[in-house]
């Protein structure tokens, strides 16, 4: 289906200047698009009592793991 975005290809999103009774559906939103894709939401207060909240996926976030604690050789072990 043409509205439907592919699962590899959602990153994480971040909404900004979000009122606090409006992040719940802003949330809900959120996990009915991406669904079972989310790792992590994060939400953040800033200035003037609006929110920032980040949405960040488990593609995203594994390659970010990867890219700050690359798998280590075989034999890098302890000892």
């Amino acid at each position: 289906m043409p509205d439907e975005m592919d699962p590899l290809t959602m990153t994480s999103e971040q909404i900004t200047g979000i009122p606090l009774h409006l992040i719940p559906k802003t949330i809900a939103d959120q996990i009915k698009g991406k669904r079972e894709l989310i790792f992590q939401i994060t939400v953040e207060k800033k200035f003037h009592n609006r929110y920032t909240v980040i949405v960040e996926t488990r593609n995203e976030h594994d390659e970010r793991v990867h890219q700050e604690d690359p798998a280590r050789k075989e034999g890098d072990g302890h000892g």
